[in-house]
């Protein structure tokens, strides 16, 4: 099993048990709000597990990520105080058989499913403050090409880790390798805007171009349907390239598959985002109310 379904079934197991912290928080007769921040508390160590087995949640998640955990770090220290608190004020003696487990299964729950989920979130946090400087597990490939099968009209993008070459050639079906970025030599253009320091780069299938040599006449390059190899590299090739593959599909059969991964890509990770957004401006309201 893979981290990022390791993770998944993690992230799914911890969920279910939250519903005994709605529990504990219920049955000490708290709240609303109460409930609800626990509840904000859960999704946002969710989101951090997941930020950190996955470049592509943890890009949603971006600097929401500080405010979530200084939220998540208050809200798990008051509750572990409160039930200290409400225990000292109680009595050992009269504590119920239900109080004792719950108690006991609170403090579980923080050493098993907070801690790791703070400690994960720690790392996104260094991500957010020093980009691309830490290892992760389950990294993003240096060059990633976006969608996989594409239809005529789509968008491609490519997202490239910075630096990189400064050419881009596509090998099309046919054979034919087409520049469709040509090299540059450094110091030529303005700083930051050459093709090298660029990381994020969209064309649109059907209009983008590219030469089989500088002095020949451009022309289309995704017109055939078949897989197409896209690399990015040194014209020297003084370092290694970084490829992509994608797939053009043209006719009837065009939009299933298409479809499918744009439904994975365009809808999964976007839900994520607004889910988590919500989740932060939830927190700020708990915060306000419990104050």
């Amino acid at each position: 099993m893979s981290l990022w379904n390791s993770t998944l079934v993690y992230v799914g197991a911890r969920t279910l048990l939250a519903a005994a912290m709605i529990m504990i928080v219920l049955r000490r007769r708290h709240g609303p709000w109460f409930v609800l921040g626990q509840i904000v508390s859960d999704l946002s160590c969710a989101a951090f597990l997941l930020a950190y087995v996955n470049a592509d949640i943890r890009e949603d998640v971006g600097v929401l990520v500080i405010p979530l955990l200084l939220f998540v770090c208050y809200w798990e220290l008051a509750r572990f105080l409160d039930e200290r608190k409400d225990r000292a004020e109680q009595g050992s003696d009269d504590e119920s058989f239900v109080d004792s487990a719950l108690r006991a299964y609170g403090t579980v729950w923080l050493i098993g499913f907070v801690v790791p989920a703070v400690l994960a979130s720690g790392f996104v946090v260094l991500e957010v403050l020093a980009p691309n400087q830490w290892p992760f597990p389950n990294p993003r490939a240096p060059l990633v090409c976006a969608p996989r099968l594409l239809q005529p009209g789509d968008v491609l993008t490519l997202r490239m880790s910075v630096p990189h070459g400064g050419e881009l050639s596509v090998f099309t079906p046919a054979g034919q390798s087409l520049v469709v970025m040509p090299f540059v030599a450094k110091g030529t253009e303005p700083e930051g805007a050459a093709f090298r320091d660029i990381e994020r780069l969209s064309l649109r299938a059907d209009t983008v171009t590219g030469r089989i040599s500088p002095s020949a006449d451009p022309q289309l390059v995704f017109t055939d349907s078949g897989v197409y190899v896209l690399r990015v590299s040194e014209e020297a090739e003084v370092s290694p390239s970084r490829v992509c593959r994608v797939r053009l599909v043209r006719g009837a059969g065009a939009g299933g598959p298409g479809t499918r991964e744009r439904g994975w890509r365009g809808k999964w990770f976007p839900g994520i985002a607004i889910i988590i957004r919500l989740t932060a401006y939830s927190s700020s309201h708990v915060l306000g109310q419990v104050v």
